[in-house]
């Protein structure tokens, strides 16, 4: 019965165990930010602006020293004109010779610089071998180097550096006398008038013979050790192949040894400052023997010394 009963009577739930709630931690206010970290942050924002700017302008730098550094097609016949299609393209959007400035160089030497530059207005700009151009510009007699470059769009600029009139030379004698300018190393200056350099430069020396131009330069080093001779010499003749003639001023003419050609210069130093002999009435100073020298009078009656070999521009 008891079972029965027991059996019978209405079940009661278990009661479950409540379940534990987290407790949230009470939210705070953010700190405020320090016044070093706002400084920061205000100048990151207005630095990003600049560094685009900067990264552009070095952009366009890199693009123009890339064009200006471009090859340009080997040239074979003048004028140069590039096969390649950006030169094409180039050309087609106004890149083309507009103008070609020369500087450095004389008005006599421009025609024969601008027929070896072999560029005319109108050649694609991009289209000009600048390395080959400047070559044949070097090839000018009165052209000691060229330098040229594109200043985009339309010009080119040709910098010269002339050669330095050194001497005059002459070959031949009498009515068949040509004269030339020559530089220190003894080459021809060509497309130059020698006889308007001569009177431009009346200091200028003329040497005279085969071969007077090569040795001129060695001849003007001694000379220069000794202002009171050099100072009087207008001509210098090459004799042989061995030795020079000096000839003055006054016509006089000092005969040079082959070897030792400082002792003797050294010697007629002294005389001209113990007897002033250079300023003296003589035809001929010969020096050409060692320890011996030979000084000609000019006749006594009075005839003009005879003429020199050397003639003048």
């Amino acid at each position: 019965m008891s079972r029965l009963s027991s059996a019978n009577a209405p079940l009661r739930a278990t009661p479950r165990p409540a379940a534990k709630v987290k407790s949230k931690k009470p939210l705070t206010t953010q700190d405020r930010l320090k016044t070093r970290t706002l400084f920061f942050r205000r100048v990151k924002r207005s630095i990003k602006p600049g560094l685009w700017v900067l990264a552009g302008i070095f952009a366009v730098a890199f693009v123009a020293q890339a064009v200006r550094a471009i090859p340009a097609a080997p040239a074979k016949i003048a004028p140069l004109h590039s096969s390649s299609s950006f030169a094409r393209l180039a050309a087609a959007a106004g890149f083309r010779v507009a103008n070609i400035k020369i500087s450095g160089a004389d008005d006599g030497a421009r025609p024969a610089i601008q027929a070896a530059l072999g560029i005319s207005p109108g050649d694609p700009i991009f289209g000009v071998s600048i390395k080959d151009a400047a070559q044949r510009v070097a090839q000018v007699g009165s052209v000691r180097s060229a330098v040229i470059e594109r200043e985009l769009p339309a010009t080119l600029i040709v910098t010269i550096t002339q050669r330095a009139a050194f001497a005059i030379w002459q070959s031949g004698s009498g009515a068949s006398a040509q004269y030339a300018l020559i530089d220190r190393s003894g080459n021809i200056i060509a497309n130059q008038n020698a006889v308007e350099v001569k009177r431009q430069d009346p200091d200028l020396l003329l040497v005279v013979g085969q071969g007077a131009a090569q040795h001129a330069a060695a001849l003007q080093a001694q000379l220069n050790a000794f202002p009171s001779i050099n100072q009087r010499i207008v001509a210098a003749e090459w004799v042989d192949g061995l030795r020079w003639n000096l000839t003055l001023k006054d016509q006089a003419v000092i005969k040079l040894p082959m070897n030792d050609v400082q002792t003797a210069l050294v010697q007629l130093a002294r005389l001209q400052t113990s007897l002033q002999l250079l300023d003296r009435p003589v035809e001929a100073i010969d020096m050409r023997l060692p320890g011996r020298m030979v000084v000609h009078p000019y006749s006594k009656d009075g005839a003009s010394p005879p003429g020199n070999a050397a003639g003048h521009p």
